[in-house]
Order: structure tokens, then C-alpha cells, then sequence
């Protein structure tokens, strides 16, 4: 968990690659049913470029699905749960390994995401002043256009830290009563993944991989018709 633009999904991705597991993402989700014009999609550009959070109610029914899907593998969630009821009905299904919060200045976070640019069908992101793509405006892969998410404007996305704040501070209490949220503080993204990694190297060791796999109680699950 973290702020908008803290790295959850770059982080996310270092995990996947060295311990394996399959990428929960959210945002990607949500992102998915706006570009595809969903009603779901329709509803959540409409509250996302407002800096508003998505319903519970809907957010529910994607992570249960999503993580039906998983199946038996291992799975991280990004950027899911981000209020209490949520955190709550996550815990009615699985019992999670461990909580990982990254912190970094919200001024870091305003200025990154307004050169932020999103490759949509892939989820690739690109940066124009950091990690910006070859070509201007096309995608190093498969040369399609980027875009500019509206709810990344520094206005949309000082309304999103707010909300988040507000929002996620019941959730950073549950889980540290549960004894299982650890916090990794830096300046920039690419001073996090060294101190997670270290944090993982350490809990984790020489486990096989299978063993980082939360429990499911499937019951509790069900897929959309």
C-alpha cells in the first residue's frame, strides 16, 4: 500500500520477478474497464478524474474475482484495500503474509505523475523527465500512442492524496494491531525496492516460492456469470 504514484505497481513488479506470484493490480483493473467503455469503467473515470475513490461495493466484487482467478498461485495486491470496510471484507477471504507500505514525499509524487505517461492495453508506464519512451509519445514496444491520465493532474492528484490519507489511516491501524504491516521510507521510487528486497531477503530466505501464498477460504469467492 502507499499513496497514488508511490511505486506500488513498480514494486509489485520487482517481487513477481524474483519470488513469483501474479500482479493484483487495482488501478490496472479499473483502467481496464475505462478503456474498454464498461459501465463499471464509465462510473469509475467519472469518479477517478475527480480524485474520488472508487465504491467499496464495486472494488468487493473486482479483487474477489481477481483473486478467483489466481487460482492456487501466490498473489500481491496493489493498490487493494484503501479504506477499512474493504480491509475488512479482504480478511472474510484470505489471510494475508504481510503489509508492505512505502512512503515518499508528496511533493516527489506530484511532480512525477504530471510527466507520467501510460501505455493502457500493457499498463508499461513511462516518464517523460525520468524513464521517458524512445520515440516521444509512442510506446517502446508495440508503437502505440501513450496517454496522460486525467487523474494525474497535480490538482486531480492533491485531491487523491487527501482521500487517501483520509481514507487509509483506519487501514494502517487495522493491520499494525495485526501485527503485520512493515513500512520502507525513501525519497524517490528507486530508493524502496533495495529496502524491500533486503526486508523479503531476510523474511522470506531460502522458502520456496509456494510457500508465500496466503490462505483462501474459496467458499467466500464467487465469479461473476
Amino acid at each position: 500500500m502507499g499513496l497514488p504514484g508511490s511505486g506500488k505497481g513498480h514494486i509489485s513488479e520487482k517481487i513477481v520477478q524474483k519470488y513469483g506470484a501474479v500482479h493484483i493490480s487495482a488501478g490496472d483493473i479499473l483502467r481496464k474497464h475505462i478503456n474498454e467503455g464498461t459501465t463499471l469503467g464509465k462510473k469509475a473515470a467519472e469518479l477517478t478524474s475527480q480524485g474520488i475513490l472508487v465504491p467499496d461495493h464495486l472494488m468487493h466484487g473486482i479483487i474477489a474475482t481477481a483473486i478467483f482467478k489466481a487460482g492456487t498461485r501466490n498473489f500481491i495486491l496493489d493498490g487493494y484495500p484503501r479504506t477499512l470496510s474493504q480491509a475488512k471484507h479482504l480478511e472474510d477471504l484470505v489471510q494475508l503474509d504481510m503489509v508492505i507500505k512505502l512512503v515518499i514525499p508528496d511533493s516527489t509524487i506530484i511532480d512525477m505523475l504530471k510527466d507520467r505517461l501510460v501505455h493502457v492495453p500493457s499498463g508499461r508506464v513511462y516518464n517523460e523527465s525520468a524513464k521517458a519512451p524512445l520515440r516521444p509519445g509512442l510506446d517502446d514496444i508495440t508503437g502505440e500512442k501513450l496517454i496522460r491520465r486525467p487523474d494525474d493532474s497535480p490538482a486531480v492528484v492533491s485531491a487523491r492524496l487527501a482521500a487517501f490519507d483520509y481514507h487509509m489511516q483506519p487501514v494502517i491501524r487495522f493491520y499494525r494491531k495485526r501485527d503485520i504491516l512493515f513500512t520502507f521510507t525513501g525519497r524517490q521510487h528507486r530508493n524502496l525496492w533495495p529496502l524491500v528486497e533486503k526486508f523479503l531477503n531476510k523474511r522470506l530466505g531460502k522458502v520456496p516460492v509456494k510457500a508465500f501464498r496466503p490462505q483462501r477460504n474459496l467458499d467466500l469467492l464467487k465469479c461473476p456469470k
